[in-house]
């Protein structure tokens, strides 16, 4: 299995249309979560051969969603809820309801790719082990 492909504060921009003034740090942390979960999710650490787009995207959208309440503390309380930023770009300032739809959107997601990366036959000592967080049952 080839090393973990990890994804940058960059790809994060790309993919969810972000300005260059989310913090680059801020990113970063959320990227650390989306490769924790992803890996105790998948039982793997390392990009599964032939799946690199998935994991990719599975890195992404989890690092999004994990940053994405964050993102409106950007804005001042009773701030408009249209902003511009870089000129003549505006972006619109999110409530409660429409970050938590996102959140659940993008989780939902993550949900489906973790399912395509997890190997259907794990090839380790794991085999016939199940995991209920930190508890670790074996079957004799």
């Amino acid at each position: 299995m080839p090393e973990s492909a990890s994804i940058t504060p960059a790809d994060i921009r790309v993919f969810a249309n972000l300005p260059n003034e989310v913090p680059e740090a801020l990113l970063n942390k959320h990227i650390g979560v989306a490769e924790r979960d992803l890996s105790r999710l998948s039982g793997v650490s390392a990009t599964p051969l032939g799946l690199e787009k998935e994991w990719h995207e599975a890195l992404t959208v989890r690092a999004l969603a994990s940053v994405f309440p964050w993102l409106n503390t950007f804005a001042l309380d009773g701030a408009a809820k249209v902003g511009r930023l870089e000129g003549s770009v505006e972006y619109r300032f999110l409530d409660a309801d429409e970050v938590e739809a996102k959140v659940k959107a993008l989780m939902s997601r993550f949900e489906e790719l973790v399912a395509k990366v997890t190997p259907d036959n794990p090839d380790d000592e794991t085999q016939g082990q199940v995991s209920a967080d930190t508890i670790w049952l074996t079957a004799i």
